[in-house]
């Protein structure tokens, strides 16, 4: 594994709900100690946001002082402990890292001796020009409020060459125990309904009770622990609407699971194509059933009813996933060796070897 000649001591900065940004934190921990080196989650990045003004947050002044100060010592005692540290990885959702009123990283900063503060997220801002459009038309932060920016993919709307100011470092998803099992039957998930797009759920659950395809419908929150134990069971999982990154696929098709989309355009930051267009269709492998309208989705699903071996087949999702998204599974070493290097450099600005 990496070695580097200092042993730095990095913190990662996230929420606790359950979600994509507990989940990079909780996978970039181990591998970032994989490389030697240090790493401490803080489920405590709300601390951020209790550093902005009442007015940015446009709160009562005086509720947001009693609130402010019901959090104060454990804020301080953070901000203490932060600054021990050699950098801090903020993971989050965009475009909420970005928000005028989100995280007043700025004053952060101050608050623990002007560390580096780095923020790791499933897409790079510059490939979502959709994103970057209504936050310039907000008058929202960009790309310069972060002293450092880590992806998972080098694609969403459209693929980019790392370069500073930012690395792509993958996702360490094989840490958290996630592989292909054999399966006890052939079992479809239909993922939460998404408001506009209540039609292509419509289609997917006729379709497999036509088929007799067992299914389970996600319809209430669930810990990540109960969550994943469902991704175990799914030998296809529906998405319902366009996703930025989706990481429900990744962790599915960790598990063995077929991803099913009605569109090559969904699952964004997953198409292979060399110059993919904003919100175009792409290239995606087998491990992806993209299906055109209600008879060819019951077609395609005919054929893996017909074809599904509950030990093998698993595997073979899994293969195909990992053949064409290694750095999504086992995360991007290259990528995070350079920043490591950054970081003990303290050099953020150019160009580093």
């Amino acid at each position: 594994m990496i070695k580097e000649k200092k042993t730095l001591k990095i913190a990662i900065l996230t929420g606790s709900e359950n979600g994509s940004p507990k989940v990079l934190a909780e996978t970039l921990h181990p591998f970032i100690t994989s490389t030697g080196n240090s790493s401490e989650i803080f489920y405590k990045v709300k601390a951020l946001w209790r550093l902005n003004s009442s007015k940015t947050v446009k709160l009562n002044k005086f509720m947001w002082f009693l609130y402010k100060l019901i959090y104060f010592v454990n804020d301080l005692n953070l901000f203490k402990q932060l600054r021990k540290t050699d950098a801090v990885i903020i993971t989050a959702c965009s475009p909420y890292g970005f928000y005028k009123d989100s995280y007043n990283v700025k004053k952060f900063k101050s608050k623990i001796k002007n560390k580096p503060v780095l923020y790791y997220a499933v897409q790079y801002l510059e490939n979502s020009p959709t994103i970057m459009e209504k936050l310039q038309a907000g008058g929202h932060a960009s790309l310069d409020r972060y002293d450092w920016h880590l992806t998972v993919s080098p694609i969403t709307e459209l693929r980019g060459i790392p370069s500073p100011p930012w690395n792509q470092i993958g996702l360490n998803l094989k840490s958290s125990g996630l592989k292909p099992e054999t399966k006890k039957e052939l079992v479809a998930v239909v993922d939460f309904l998404r408001p506009g797009y209540e039609h292509y759920r419509e289609i997917q659950i006729k379709v497999l009770k036509e088929l007799n395809i067992k299914y389970i419908s996600l319809e209430i929150p669930y810990s990540l622990n109960e969550i994943r134990e469902i991704y175990k069971q799914s030998a296809v999982y529906f998405i319902q609407f366009p996703e930025a990154y989706g990481l429900p696929i990744a962790e599915c098709l960790a598990c063995g699971s077929y991803i099913g989309t009605p569109d090559s355009s969904w699952p964004m930051s997953w198409r292979l194509d060399e110059k993919p267009e904003v919100h175009g269709q792409g290239t995606l492998p087998e491990c992806f059933l993209v299906y055109n309208g209600e008879n060819d989705l019951k077609q395609k699903l005919i054929t893996i009813k017909e074809n599904y071996d509950l030990q093998n087949t698993p595997k073979k999702v899994f293969d195909n996933f990992f053949k064409n998204y290694s750095t999504f599974y086992e995360g991007n070493e290259d990528g995070l060796r350079e920043v490591l290097k950054r970081i003990v450099a303290n050099k953020f600005n150019d160009s580093f070897c």
